[in-house]
């Protein structure tokens, strides 16, 4: 499981192995949604309604590069330092003794068909996301992350054990991340109702 010359079976790298995996019929109402939105921004005589047109017209395409530049540059790195995980426009290093557990979790998301994905958590509860380390592009995946974690274990000279501190310290981001995200959610909804009623 671990690279070609490894000794020690840390050194690893995830990346996509399987195409993206989106229906033709999603393309297809995402290009007429776009389309929509591009006639409505250039023929609407009424310039209140433009700037949502012109808006949208600019996060769309932003949307889409930072999709295909993290399909292309996403990955997670395993070494003897730690792990280093590559984003669209971020890369990030977390050494060893500074993550506190790596977890496998249902995938919320919906992310690629992943059933499970693995997020990384330091001390302070925050956590991270491992790019393409998910049962999506690893069959093995669940026999991959027990291993990961076993051989990581010499690397931080410590077992991976629970500390209730930290514990109640995710619980609460975890809520933090609900709350937020219904308060986006509520907020989009609104946003929405109120650009029907306005147009």
């Amino acid at each position: 499981m671990g690279g070609d010359g490894d000794r020690d079976g840390i050194e690893r790298e995830y990346r996509r192995r399987r195409p993206l995996s989106i229906a033709w019929w999603q393309i297809g109402i995402d290009v007429l949604v776009y389309g929509t939105v591009i006639v409505q921004a250039t023929t609407n005589p009424y310039p209140p309604g433009r700037w949502f047109s012109i808006v949208l017209l600019v996060l769309v395409p932003v949307r889409l590069v930072l999709g295909l530049l993290y399909w292309k540059r996403g990955r997670t790195i395993v070494g003897a330092q730690g792990i280093t995980t590559r984003e669209a426009l971020r890369t990030s290093t977390r050494t060893w003794h500074d993550l506190y557990d790596i977890r496998a979790e249902l995938n919320a998301r919906g992310v690629e068909n992943a059933e499970w994905t693995t997020y990384v958590y330091d001390g302070d509860g925050r956590r991270t996301r491992l790019p393409y380390f998910d049962d999506w592009h690893r069959p093995d995946f669940h026999a991959e992350l027990a291993d990961l974690r076993a051989v990581s274990a010499q690397h931080r000279g410590m077992a991976w054990e629970l500390r209730p501190e930290v514990e109640e310290r995710i619980r609460v981001r975890a809520r933090h991340r609900k709350v937020w995200g219904a308060g986006f959610l509520a907020a989009v909804v609104v946003g929405f109702a109120t650009f029907v009623v306005l147009a």
